[in-house]
């Protein structure tokens, strides 16, 4: 199943296009988080002082250094640079030279785009409430807001609440009922019928993504609660948000070569670029608000309104 590493590589593929950074690899492991002599296997002729690497291997998060001196294959750097955080490496692990975007940067916009979904797009739950024969109301704990002490999904709406036959003369199997969030962040629901038995009622819910982790090796599916239909989606949003407000290559004097004059891109095509990736990523948030309308319909007296919107929510 696809994760946030994936998602990671999609964008990467989206903001790149034909651009490419130089690429070498670490020699020797770096074995400490304050060992600051990194020496590469191939000598890339275009590590100078005052570059920026960004090192990956798919694994660990990717960090960023700064070169403080190039002495042939051994590279004098600073760790952590940019926010990222320091790691240890293994021999192998990839060095991108001057890289348009950082390993770092992009993992973090990923980040950001899963976790500023409007709320027109949400995952979907089940869960199951045990009501007594006097009990009105009873709090589910997976819907419990996802910083809350003891975790869970979070609730927008209710999509279905249903309990099972108890008898062939039971024949009640749609239960009405409400869901209201107390002030600690956890969920009640509440029937709204008379019932002189006990009964357990299914319920299936829409609820925020959960991004308390993303992680690497973070499944956007069985974990984040995406479905496959939406995977482009971050990819897209990332994309637009890295290329947002940048100029054109032409002014990335690194990424330029002999075969790249600085007429080859115009000025303002790179804003241009993330316009459009706003604009396909705005289509596919509508296109899939509206398929999951279609197989959820419209609801109300949710904790987050889910009717449909006629612009979308931001």
């Amino acid at each position: 199943m696809a994760t946030i590493a994936d998602c990671i590589t999609r964008t990467q593929r989206l903001i790149n296009s034909n651009t490419r950074s130089e690429i070498d690899e670490l020699d020797t492991a770096l074995d400490s988080t304050t060992d600051t002599t990194l020496k590469v296997k191939y000598g890339a002729d275009g590590i100078r002082v005052g570059s920026y690497l960004s090192i990956s291997n798919g694994n660990n998060e990717p960090e960023t250094v700064y070169v403080h001196k190039v002495n042939d294959v051994n590279i004098t750097i600073q760790r952590g640079m940019d926010g990222s955080t320091a790691k240890n490496w293994v021999a192998g692990s990839m060095i991108e030279v001057e890289p348009r975007f950082t390993g770092f940067q992009i993992a973090e916009a990923v980040r950001d785009s899963i976790r500023s979904l409007p709320n027109n797009l949400y995952a979907v739950s089940t869960a199951t409430a045990e009501f007594s024969t006097t009990a009105q109301s009873v709090t589910v704990a997976a819907m419990n807001d996802q910083d809350h002490d003891t975790p869970g999904t979070g609730f927008y709406h209710l999509l279905s609440a249903t309990r099972t036959a108890r008898d062939q003369e039971d024949r009640l199997l749609n239960l009405n009922c409400t869901v209201q969030r107390q002030m600690d962040g956890t969920y009640k629901v509440i029937r709204q019928e008379k019932l002189e038995k006990a009964v357990t009622v299914n319920l299936i819910y829409a609820h925020p993504f959960v991004t308390t982790t993303l992680s690497l090796d973070t499944l956007l599916g069985t974990t984040v609660g995406m479905p496959d239909s939406m995977l482009d989606i971050p990819s897209l949003g990332a994309s637009a948000r890295l290329l947002l407000g940048e100029e054109s290559l032409r002014l990335d004097l690194h990424a330029q070569g002999d075969s790249r004059s600085d007429v080859a891109v115009a000025a303002g095509d790179r804003a241009r670029y993330s316009m459009i990736l706003q604009g396909q990523y705005d289509r596919r948030v509508s296109e899939e608000a509206r398929r999951l309308m279609s197989l959820y319909g419209i609801r109300s007296g949710a904790s987050v309104s889910s009717v449909f919107p006629t612009t979308l929510l931001r």
